[in-house]
């Protein structure tokens, strides 16, 4: 069987009396791998690929009713101690630098914003790719944010051997598969979960199709989400999709700014 790394994520109440799920944070159990941990998310920066194997965070409305203007400061992550990719290596790629952790999910304070801008939260993504079908699907996420109140997210690209690279500098993977897990709490205080697993080059025009149980993530992945939750909680919510639990027509719209 295929040695799984660990991705034990931790959902704990910010108060007792709390029914909101806070940011996972998540915890990597490779020796070759970077864990970088920052006020608004944490992620595992692999170095062989010269990209993140998972970046993991919570979203919820206040995050998303902020005036902070997009950053565009795409610079080095100082924190990546053999050295993260460079701006440079996706000069006359013909890649998007796409982000893992969206900007747009960061709109609430500056310093969350220009740090998504970090080498280390990019991946070669293909313009049409970033631009289209990942992001409809980080606006339909932002609505279920609205929507649910809050969602615990892990997002990443698959990473595999003998993927093509790109940079002068650093030799970047570029990845073809992306992934997203989401768990979030019911009314009625029960959680559940999704999973999307996206192609860069297959369009479906809805993303519905793109929809497979967190288990089935982990299969493809080889990573093992949400462990912290105990065995059979984890293999409850990982293990079906309730499609008729999450609103794929919902639709979103920033909300007003809060100076």
């Amino acid at each position: 069987m295929k040695l799984k790394i660990l991705v034990a994520v931790l959902l704990i109440p910010l108060r007792s009396y709390a029914n909101d799920l806070v940011r996972p944070y998540a915890f990597n159990n490779s020796n070759k791998d970077q864990l970088i941990k920052r006020d608004h998310y944490d992620l595992s920066y692999n170095n062989t690929h010269e990209v993140a194997n998972w970046v993991s965070y919570d979203l919820n409305p206040s995050h998303l009713k902020g005036c902070v203007p997009r950053a565009d400061s795409f610079r080095i992550d100082p924190v990546v101690m053999e050295g993260s990719s460079s701006p440079a290596d996706y000069k006359n790629s013909g890649f998007d630098r796409g982000h893992l952790l969206p900007a747009g999910d960061m709109k609430f304070d500056k310093e969350a914003m220009r740090n998504t801008f970090f080498m280390s939260n990019m991946t070669p993504q293909p313009a049409k790719f970033n631009r289209g079908r990942w992001s409809s699907l980080e606006t339909l996420i932002r609505a279920w944010a609205l929507k649910y109140n809050n969602l615990a997210i892990v997002t990443g690209p698959v990473l595999k051997d003998n993927l093509s690279q790109i940079g002068l500098h650093n030799k970047v993977s570029v990845p073809f598969e992306y992934f997203k897990v989401i768990i979030r709490k019911t009314a009625e205080g029960k959680l559940i979960g999704i999973g999307f697993l996206m192609n860069t080059d297959v369009p479906f025009t809805t993303l519905t199709p793109y929809a497979l149980t967190i288990n089935q993530v982990e299969e493809i992945t080889g990573l093992n989400f949400f462990s912290s939750l105990g065995d059979d909680l984890e293999e409850e919510i990982e293990s079906e999709i309730q499609l008729e639990e999450w609103d794929f027509a919902a639709k979103f719209n920033y909300l007003p700014c809060v100076l």
